[in-house]
């Protein structure tokens, strides 16, 4: 490759390019302004065509302008490289100074760099449709004269495109050959071929609804011209995860195809969301697919998901119509049963208030003594009437007939109408219950009182046997009231558990953790959690094993004197963690502090001198104080934690988990396919979160609060017993570069964790 040293001159440059000044080619003398009328309502800078354009069919003009001038105000200013290239006119004189300012200031490995690129580019598009340094190409077209240009900002700093197009032009002049490049078309609206603006918006809406993020559509122009719509982004593929897409539509029929079929979905998905939830999946080949439930759906299966959801919707309408019948009689059965107890308790009520009346004079007694069985008879057939009148007011709801409707395809507004229809009937059903179980509670209420009610007419008629004991009884100052019927009822308060959102509550979370580890845990145990972030936690979860602490041993002593700090003494830190003068600034996640990261080597004193036996002493105190961190420090809130890897889960160690599920994934995105495996923590579980306060001491008292270097925490998975709760699978994308591309499959196990003593109870 080319360098550029100081002997890199004018000259030496434009023997490079191939451009003798002297004599200009000939189709560059013609080069003139291109006839251009630049579109209104297109955002500048934001390209959405991308093509491969033949070089030579390009025309070079260059403006006094930067990049981020408006088009108009680039076009209009702007000349064709003829006029930077004639030295002879004094009108030129300016120009062709800029232009040789311009070829002093290149550099000659960014035209080579950019010369690779289109090679790699003229073999396949980059998977994102864009690639790096796109933003240097200002290649218009002019619908007037049919035709491109490029447009050279000469107040812009890099100018490699330009002068890596004028090479090429003067080579392939040579050559008589032709060459394509892969370019971006500045300020070029979609051609509506596929689908029409309006439409390509409303599918990036309706995709951004389900993949929770929006996405961008190219037009792409292969070297023949044909066209494809091009769709990328971002896909929420599990929790937060997420990951690149491409959406690749050939012609016109696929495109409709598609855009109906997420039309569709949206509605569904929209209009009813209580049921119907679609997902949008990464297929193998980095693609998207729409999910119902674990069957994929296309515009050509579409058809046969609505007939089936048709008839399921009828058929639980008609279900429910049966259930509202057998509740409505039931309820009809309870309102008269409720009107009966109501009417019988008023009875008894009308008798101890007329009593209550009449012991309040002499007269009043000796007419009740005497008339109360009149009175009651009367009560009873006054009763009687009204039960009669109102049983029969009690009329049966009428419940909206529906109509099915029988055909062999259904549309979306049919699935709409009878998922409403259903809805209606699901909560007449609903109302139904309610009032049964409110009829019910009145019932007992009621003949609760009534029974209070008869204990104490009953005791009236005890005294009533002669005059002179009824006396005695009416003039008693204290007697027993009639007391509310009341009906025990068992109310399980549920505690409502806050649900972990990582977006949302990580921060707040990761400071409440860091702030009671700071308080709970001692040095000794900080540094215990510190060592079982490394490598050396493999060591601890094989305490037992010789060679493994032989091998490690081994290991962290020739790690120390790579580091030039392995020592003849045992004590080779002379001040340990001080730092001397509290100068050294440090910044974590923003924010500055004065403290230094711990060191492994330091912890565990690694010496010359230090042996075996010596070495797996210090690791047994090392594992006691993780044991006793772990007794001390706990989940604020019901967590899950995510472990990702191409083995099996260790259940019988302490494992290192993650509350980001990404961030793991990152770290082993490279294999093919990986397991995924997820433990719903629950609040209070012994677990220890690799904080600020594990991997920085903190002697100056400046360490930030949270967790700003990992999501991982530490679990003695030993502990515990997993319970499968479910699985699930998806994919994502791995891009390694702009043109290699692959997915890897996520297999997902989620479990429940219980104690095993908790088993054993």
């Amino acid at each position: 490759m080319t360098k550029n040293t100081k002997e890199d001159t004018v000259l030496s440059k434009l023997e490079y390019i191939g451009l003798n000044l002297a004599k200009i080619p000939d189709f560059l003398k013609k080069t003139k302004k291109i006839d251009y009328r630049p579109a209104k309502n297109i955002e500048e800078n934001k390209y959405r065509v991308y093509k491969y354009i033949p070089i030579s069919k390009i025309k070079i003009l260059l403006t006094p302008c930067n990049r981020l001038n408006t088009i108009t105000e680039k076009y209009k200013e702007s000349k064709s490289i003829a006029d930077y290239l004639d030295s002879k006119r004094e009108e030129n004189i300016i120009n062709y100074a800029t232009f040789l300012k311009m070829l002093k200031q290149v550099n000659l490995n960014e035209i080579e760099e950019l010369e690779n690129k289109q090679k790699e580019l003229k073999k396949q598009i980059p998977f994102l449709v864009k690639f790096s340094s796109n933003y240097l190409w200002q290649i218009y077209y002019s619908d007037i004269e049919d035709t491109y240009f490029m447009l050279v900002p000469t107040e812009d700093l890099d100018y490699a495109a330009f002068f890596y197009l004028l090479k090429k032009q003067i080579e392939l002049k040579k050559t008589k050959k032709e060459e394509f490049i892969y370019v971006p078309i500045s300020h070029e609206e979609y051609s509506g071929t596929y689908l029409k603006t309006s439409q390509i918006s409303d599918l990036e809406k309706y995709i951004c609804f389900f993949a929770k993020d929006w996405p961008i559509t190219y037009e792409v122009y292969d070297k023949e011209g044909n066209m494809s719509l091009q769709i990328v982004g971002k896909a929420h593929v599990y929790e937060n995860i997420q990951s690149e897409y491409r959406i690749k539509l050939q012609d016109k029929e696929e495109a409709e195809k598609f855009y109906k079929l997420l039309k569709a979905l949206f509605i569904l998905g929209s209009e009813l969301p209580h049921y119907y939830k679609f997902k949008l999946k990464v297929t193998y080949l980095g693609g998207l697919e729409c999910v119902y439930g674990k069957k994929k759906i296309t515009y050509d299966s579409l058809m046969e998901l609505l007939v089936k959801e048709y008839e399921n919707m009828q058929k639980q309408i008609e279900e429910n119509l049966e259930d509202s019948e057998k509740l409505q009689k039931e309820l009809e059965k309870l309102n008269k049963e409720a009107l009966k107890k109501e009417q019988e308790y008023f009875i008894k009520e009308k008798q101890i208030a007329t009593y209550l009346e009449c012991k309040k004079t002499f007269f009043g007694k000796v007419k009740y003594f005497f008339k109360s069985k009149k009175i009651q008879k009367e009560l009873d057939k006054n009763a009687q009437e009204d039960i009669k009148q109102s049983v029969e007011e009690i009329s049966k709801e009428e419940i909206k007939e529906i109509e099915f409707i029988q055909k062999e395809y259904y549309t979306i507004e049919d699935i709409i109408k009878i998922c409403k229809d259903l809805d209606a009937i699901l909560q007449n059903v609903k109302n139904l219950k309610l009032d049964i179980e409110a009829q019910e509670r009145k019932i007992k209420a009621v003949s609760k009182k009534i029974e209070n009610a008869t204990l104490y007419i009953e005791e009236i008629d005890k005294h009533e046997k002669n005059i002179f004991e009824f006396w005695k009884f009416a003039n008693k100052d204290e007697q027993n009231l009639l007391q509310e019927g009341t009906v025990e009822e068992q109310i399980q308060d549920k505690k409502l558990e806050k649900v972990f959102d990582y977006n949302e509550d990580f921060k707040e979370i990761g400071n409440l953790i860091d702030k009671k580890q700071r308080n709970n845990l001692t040095n000794k145990e900080t540094d215990a959690i510190f060592i079982a972030t490394t490598e050396l936690l493999h060591v601890l979860n094989n305490y037992d094993n010789q060679e493994a602490f032989k091998e490690s041993l081994e290991g962290l002593k020739k790690q120390a004197e790579e580091e030039r700090i392995l020592f003849d003494t045992e004590n080779f830190d002379l001040f340990g963690n001080v730092v001397g003068d509290n100068t050294k600034i440090q910044v974590l996640s923003g924010k500055k502090h004065r403290e230094n990261m711990k060191d492994k080597l330091k912890i565990l004193e690694v010496t010359k001198n230090l042996n075996l036996e010596e070495y797996q002493d210090k690791m047994l105190n090392i594992l006691n104080n993780i044991y006793e961190a772990l007794n001390k420090s706990s989940s604020p809130i019901s967590v899950p934690i995510y472990y990702v890897g191409d083995k099996d889960l260790e259940e019988n160690a302490m494992q290192v988990f993650c509350i980001n599920p990404e961030e793991m994934l990152k770290e082993n995105i490279n294999e093919k396919e990986l397991n995924m495996y997820k433990l719903n923590t629950k609040e209070n579980m012994p677990i220890v979160y690799f904080s600020n306060s594990i991997y920085y001491d903190n002697n100056n008292k400046t360490l930030p609060l949270g967790m700003d270097i990992t999501s991982k925490c530490l679990i003695k998975l030993s502990d515990y017993e997993t319970i499968l709760r479910q699985k699930d699978e998806f994919r994502v994308t791995n891009i390694k570069d702009e043109l290699k591309v692959n997915t890897i499959k996520i297999n997902v196990y989620e479990y429940d964790l219980r104690k095993k003593e908790e088993q054993n109870d």
